[in-house]
């Protein structure tokens, strides 16, 4: 049986909300307005087979990129946008050569930079490679980028703390 305190406590109780969780106010954006600028663009979307990176890319393909070019998910991809000109490659932003190729070839309009090493304790026991990628790798990606012509460069993440 509930004691009188018990049911005084039970109605303070409510559910929470994100916004609660998050230490600061909400940022309301407008996802449409936002992503609708790849339409019609070549996209390259670094980490593409990360969590981020792969939601990236899945909200990309539903607005009409001309090209996806991506570092990893594709069967899901294939399924959902038979239409789309999917490129996916196997590749590491550490290698300038391979990153070089790749903006060569492609010449994306639009970088979304999502690869990274995440995992802080395991970054915290080898720092040095969490530096070469996470650093490093965001580093040669933005030069390509650059050397290349892209019109745009969105670094999601170098992965938070790490």
């Amino acid at each position: 049986m509930m004691n009188s305190g018990e049911k005084g406590i039970s109605k303070k109780i409510r559910k929470v909300q994100i916004e609660d969780l998050l230490g600061r106010e909400p940022i309301s954006l407008d996802i449409n307005r936002i992503i609708d600028y790849v339409a019609g663009r070549t996209v390259l979307v670094t980490g593409g087979g990360g969590t981020i990176g792969s939601e990236l890319c899945r909200q990309i393909a539903a607005h009409q990129p001309e090209r996806l070019i991506i570092f990893d998910i594709q069967n899901e991809l294939r399924r959902k946008y038979p239409e789309l000109d999917l490129v996916t490659l196997i590749g590491s932003v550490r290698d300038s050569k391979r990153l070089e190729s790749v903006f060569k070839t492609y010449r994306p309009d639009i970088v979304y930079h999502a690869a990274a090493h995440k995992h802080v304790p395991l970054m915290e026991d080898s720092p040095n490679e969490a530096i070469k990628n996470n650093v490093f790798g965001t580093l040669k990606t933005a030069q390509c980028a650059d050397k290349y012509g892209a019109k745009k460069f969105v670094l999601i993440s170098t992965d938070k703390a790490v």
